[in-house]
């Protein structure tokens, strides 16, 4: 596993990128993976399922590595921008005063236009960009969206949380196709926060065919569908320790092949606990840790 050496140092997010970006040409080829085989859990099922049902390539926002196609290969890594996390990259952005706007632009630098959304819109000048991604990666892209072109935006469909949404600029909201939690509303494409984005993706393209309608047209064919939905009601959770959540976890680790997607649906559906997504992924990191020594998440 690849972490950023020297972030607790640095004096700035440049020196920290272009440090990076040798550590991971200094990686062989031999411990190279394809990096759609790195990342694990619903929000990447659901976009290589979208992907796939319109034979278009996958690709990938990284914090560590730029916009990946989903065959390119990269080292197991451990670079995050995911608030709360005590990921050394995040840590040094608190210390700097920066935020993940501020990284991005230094990553592209080192690795190159072609790890750029502005990259991928210039390669596909004629294709739709379907955009799904939480908040924090609306965050990390924020200035290279701001920068696109009235026609790039036009070929542009951004699917997110509705906070997602609320951090965009005015120039940006037309591109957002505006899912709700109604989506809950149906079984198919009910889960967790995280992935939201990607069962949006989904729906919007396996439902309404968003893909191939104009960008007025799909926004309102979104809307129509989030009125004919409720969002369901919540159950009631209990708050439990950390040793009660672990416990539980423990329990139903090897049931679950150690999913932490499964496991969290498992403690916030079945067990009816609150756990705090941040939380959960410490916890989860601490089992994994003990099991097999291995720990980290990927950006």
């Amino acid at each position: 596993m690849l972490a950023l050496q020297d972030a607790d140092a640095v004096e700035s997010l440049t020196a920290l990128a272009q440090a990076w970006q040798q550590q991971v040409l200094a990686v062989g080829q031999g411990q190279l993976h394809a990096a759609g085989d790195l990342y694990g859990g619903r929000s990447i099922t659901e976009a290589r399922h979208t992907a796939n049902s319109l034979s278009a390539p996958l690709h990938i926002v990284s914090a560590g590595h730029g916009l990946l196609h989903a065959d390119d290969r990269i080292p197991s890594y451990d670079v995050t921008v995911t608030p709360a996390s005590d990921n050394p990259l995040h840590r040094c952005l608190l210390r700097l005063g920066r935020s993940p706007a501020d990284w991005w632009p230094a990553l592209i630098e080192a690795f190159g236009v072609q790890r750029s959304l502005t990259g991928l819109v210039k390669d596909f000048p004629e294709s739709l960009v379907l955009l799904a991604v939480p908040s924090v990666y609306l965050t990390l892209l924020s200035r290279e969206l701001a920068n696109l072109s009235d026609d790039a935006l036009s070929r542009l469909r951004v699917l997110t949380s509705s906070y997602g949404a609320s951090t965009l600029p005015a120039r940006l909201q037309t591109t957002v196709m505006p899912y709700d939690e109604r989506l809950e509303g149906l079984a198919a494409y009910a889960g967790t926060r995280s992935d939201f984005p990607q069962r949006a993706l989904r729906h919007f393209v396996t439902v309404l065919g968003g893909h191939a309608l104009p960008l007025d047209t799909g926004r309102q064919s979104v809307q129509e569908a989030m009125r004919a939905l409720r969002k369901p009601a919540l159950p009631a959770r209990q708050r439990k320790t950390d040793d009660e959540i672990i416990l539980l976890l423990r329990q139903n680790w090897d049931r679950l092949n150690g999913s932490c997607t499964a496991l969290l649906r498992c403690l916030r559906d079945d067990a009816l606990v609150s756990c705090e997504q941040s939380r959960f992924r410490s916890l989860h990191r601490h089992l994994l840790a003990e099991f097999t020594g291995n720990s980290g998440t990927h950006g």
